[in-house]
């Protein structure tokens, strides 16, 4: 399209088009007369969002001016205060302003943000919806602040745990994580120690989700957490140590210490978690013990046997060599600490992992800290309640009750609890009753965080483009290790947007959705209804199926880099002055001049100056000297050129010879 037909159509001059269309992020020079049809439809996009933009702001103004002039009496302060922390959860928000939370969320949404009440906010966006509902956000001060840390959920646990370490309390089974680098051996380790095939059971032999196992040594039971290794499954490593007693960090003889294998040492030694090195595949060509050794001590963790404190075993998880020696250290490291548990007080124990089952609704599984968990118990689980309907053991066996340290899954849930919420037996039969009628409008405010993202806000990122995904994943777990590693995709010119998460099949209601907002479905270890396949297929919706996390991370970073515009890198050559003109032809033109400065070679771009204005761009396919083709013509020599492009070369012209070459842009992460 001309630029003058575009300029009236926007009611504007041309020259204010032109002026305009860097302003609104299109890079179009001021010379230029027409205007790819593809941009079209963009600039009149990104146009009247600029010309809606400023008609708000001059509104904003005249209010505010009007403001100015009545009388500063008859202003009146927020009277209402509320005070908050840096970072605050949504639906602990709502309960500060005493107002229902769906209302926290649809204001938040009108802000455009996309939060669920269990989501975080920041005190900027917590003052401003404050405001916006006639409330006064302030600061918590320091003092306030470690008051407020006292009576979070890991703090509540601990003082519940202290309480139960009194007269009746007994010895326990250590509850032991094993931690370390991806492919290192973890599994296979917990293999060995339980004689049983988990690895066959695991996509692509890499542990997707928290498990909890038990084992007997030295007919001692010892309760084994299994964290992934892998790199996006950060958040929940950190969570298997901090309900740990002690941890077994695994690194390969033949690949020493990894960077999520520091991380993990660090979280270990953070959260004061003792622990012991298992140095795996020493069966290996290539394992070097000692190595990895010299690497623990080049960290500050001097082995035993080099006269430090840390705590080394040789092992090959693969051959079991080293196994019984490992549980021992394990075993002597668990006496040090003294665990002790009263087994006789209401149970309490930490959620570790939480999904919908197709037969059998929500369930969990608890780690019982204290106390014995019962079926028929009536438990609060955060804000869900239920009644225990059925306890099975890692092996999926049936059993009537479970006691200090031992992991179970647990049926009688009316919602999925969050994952590291506390479990706690209550006989307050009226609040589990509360708790049920809230399963409610949990429906309602996940309908409101799903909504589309709003048109105004689509046209504020207009210039940017953006890969939209629905994630829909089996478990908790699985889906905040995924959203945490979407999240770290941060590159200013092209975007990844959340439209939806969730747990379960696909149905068609995220079809719609993503249909909707122009997004990719990622289903992660979960299925479609048959009625959303079909759906899908109809409305052109994508649904990427996933079994291995990498995998659908490699996806995603495949499409955003091809989102990315590549990089052009442009390198002078030299200059030409024309001196004759050889040859006219339509689309092409051959002629002779002489090189001021540089070189010239065939198979590279010329752009024309006159009198020092731009003319036009071509290539220039050939270069010449006398009658010979040649590769090469240097500064001061006389050459013919041959020039593929708008035939409007002169004598006198000078041609600006110039390489191009197309790099694909790294995309950038935090």
């Amino acid at each position: 399209m001309n630029v003058s037909e575009l300029a009236r159509k926007l009611r504007i001059t041309t020259a204010e088009l032109l002026e305009k269309l860097p302003e609104l992020g299109f890079d179009i020079g001021r010379r230029a007369i027409k205007i790819d049809a593809n941009l079209v439809d963009k600039i009149i996009v990104a146009f009247e969002a600029d010309q809606r933009k400023k008609r708000l702001l001059n509104d904003q103004a005249q209010v505010t001016e009007v403001k100015l002039n009545s009388a500063a009496a008859t202003v009146k302060p927020l009277e209402k205060i509320v005070k908050i922390p840096e970072v605050i959860i949504v639906k602990d928000f709502a309960e500060k302003l005493n107002l229902p939370v769906t209302k926290i969320i649809a204001e938040l949404i009108k802000n455009g943000i996309m939060s669920s009440l269990n989501e975080r906010i920041d005190f900027t966006t917590a003052t401003i919806i404050g405001e916006d509902l006639g409330y006064k956000v302030e600061h918590l001060s320091e003092e306030e602040t470690a008051e407020i840390k006292a009576e979070d959920t890991s703090e509540k646990l601990k003082a519940i745990l202290k309480r139960s370490e009194g007269k009746n309390a007994i010895a326990r089974p250590p509850v032991v994580v094993v931690m370390g680098h991806v492919d290192h051996g973890k599994t296979k380790l917990l293999d060995a120690i339980r004689q049983t095939n988990v690895v066959a059971g695991e996509s692509g032999g890499i542990t997707q989700h928290i498990g909890a196992y038990q084992a007997t040594e030295r007919n001692r039971l010892i309760t084994f957490l299994d964290t992934p290794g892998h790199e996006a499954f950060k958040s929940m490593r950190s969570r298997g140590s901090k309900i740990a007693d002690l941890a077994i960090i695994v690194v390969a003889a033949d690949d020493g210490l990894k960077p999520q294998t520091l991380e993990v040492i660090n979280l270990a030694q953070r959260e004061n978690l003792p622990f012991v090195v298992a140095i795996n595949k020493i069966d290996k060509p290539g394992a070097d013990v000692e190595r990895v050794k010299k690497e623990l001590a080049e960290i500050n963790l001097l082995p035993e046997d080099w006269g430090g404190k840390t705590i080394c075993a040789s092992i090959s998880a693969k051959e079991k060599k080293g196994i019984n020696e490992l549980l021992d250290m394990v075993l002597l490291v668990a006496d040090m600490e003294e665990l002790k548990a009263d087994p006789h007080i209401p149970a309490i124990g930490t959620i570790i992992e939480s999904h919908i089952d197709k037969g059998e609704g929500p369930v969990a599984t608890v780690l019982i800290q204290a106390g014995t968990l019962h079926v028929g118990d009536l438990i609060i689980v955060g804000e869900v309640g239920g009644k225990i309907k059925a306890l099975k053991d890692f092996t999926g066996q049936e059993v009537k009750a479970a006691g200090p340290s031992m992991p179970v899954k647990i049926l009688g849930l009316k919602s999925i609890p969050i994952v590291g919420d506390i479990l706690e037996v209550s006989s307050d039969l009226k609040k589990i009753k509360e708790l049920t009628k809230k399963t409610g409008y949990k429906k309602e405010i996940q309908a409101a965080v799903t909504a589309p993202v709003s048109a105004e806000k689509e046209d504020e990122a207009a210039s940017v483009p953006a890969l939209k995904v629905v994630v829909k994943s089996d478990v908790l777990g699985s889906q905040e290790a995924i959203v945490e590693a979407l999240n770290k995709y941060q590159d200013p010119e092209v975007k990844l947007s959340l439209v939806k998460k969730g747990l379960g099949n696909v149905t068609d209601v995220d079809v719609l959705d993503a249909s909707a907002t122009g997004a990719v479905i990622l289903a992660f270890r979960v299925n479609s209804f048959p009625s959303a396949e079909d759906l899908a297929h109809d409305k052109g919706v994508e649904v990427l199926f996933f079994d291995i996390i990498y995998r659908l991370l490699e996806e995603v970073e495949a499409r955003l880099k091809k989102l990315l515009k590549p990089e052009i890198i442009r390198t002078e050559l030299g200059k030409v002055q024309v001196l004759a003109i050889f040859k006219t032809e339509k689309k092409e033109m051959i002629v002779g001049g002489k090189i001021l400065e540089g070189r010239i070679v065939p198979g590279t771009k010329a752009k024309v100056l006159r009198a020092g204005e731009f003319i036009t761009l071509g290539n220039l396919t050939e270069v010449r000297s006398g009658k010979q083709i040649v590769a090469e013509a240097l500064k001061g020599e006389s050459s013919g050129l041959k020039f593929v492009g708008e035939p409007v070369i002169q004598e006198n012209d000078v041609l600006e010879i110039y390489q191009e070459e197309v790099k694909d842009r790294q995309l950038k992460k935090l």
